[in-house]
């Protein structure tokens, strides 16, 4: 029997718990990382975080880039979860 595939909210979340974050951690990372980057657009509130996983909302090109670098994966993996073509 065929396993049905993770919607992209589930992939996150399953992401999240491998590397043991809370959703707090994703929004204090978040919140240094705008801070260095001296753009708030980066910030994930963890009330957003929670949307993205559990509603599948999509996530702004900025919060994508958050989610990419908190989870030390490569922004294109996570844009092609969301069915964004990379060329």
């Amino acid at each position: 029997m065929a396993r049905r595939q993770l919607s992209p909210g589930e992939r996150l979340r399953v992401t999240r718990d491998a590397l043991g974050l809370t959703l707090r951690n994703v929004h204090t990372a978040s919140l240094v990382l705008a801070r260095k980057l001296r753009n708030k657009r980066f910030i994930l509130p963890a009330s957003r975080l929670h949307d993205l996983e559990a509603k599948d909302s999509v996530p702004s090109i900025h919060r994508l880039y958050t989610l990419a670098h908190v989870y030390r994966c490569n922004v294109t993996k996570l844009m092609n979860w969301y069915g964004v073509p990379y060329r």
